[in-house]
């Protein structure tokens, strides 16, 4: 989806793939600051969403942040439409149940 250097400044890997309400989350994720590496540490960060390999789980509107360090660790973080942060997937089907929708986790 996009991939940027860590400090909110990304490119767009295929902007075809990314449906307005993706676009419309990735603009609210960055207007609250929360694509920016962490510490002195520089990143390479990955945005995904449905479309993506993997994240088949995730519903329209929701994306999924990659962020590679340097150590070779990655962290992953979830982002819903208004761009709330969910660090886990379990806190995002946590989100789901709560609003009600049936989840099934495989």
């Amino acid at each position: 989806m996009e991939q940027g250097n860590g400090n909110g400044e990304g490119k767009r890997k295929s902007e075809t793939l990314a449906s307005e309400i993706t676009k419309e989350t990735i603009t609210k994720i960055k207007r609250n600051r929360y694509l920016r590496g962490s510490g002195n540490e520089p990143t390479l960060c990955t945005i995904h969403d449905k479309t993506s390999p993997g994240y088949e789980w995730l519903l329209p509107g929701w994306v999924a942040e990659e962020r590679h360090m340097t150590s070779g660790r990655v962290y992953r973080y979830y982002y819903d439409p208004e761009g709330h942060l969910y660090k886990t997937r379990s806190e995002v089907l946590a989100a789901w149940e709560k609003t009600g929708m049936v989840v099934v986790d495989n």
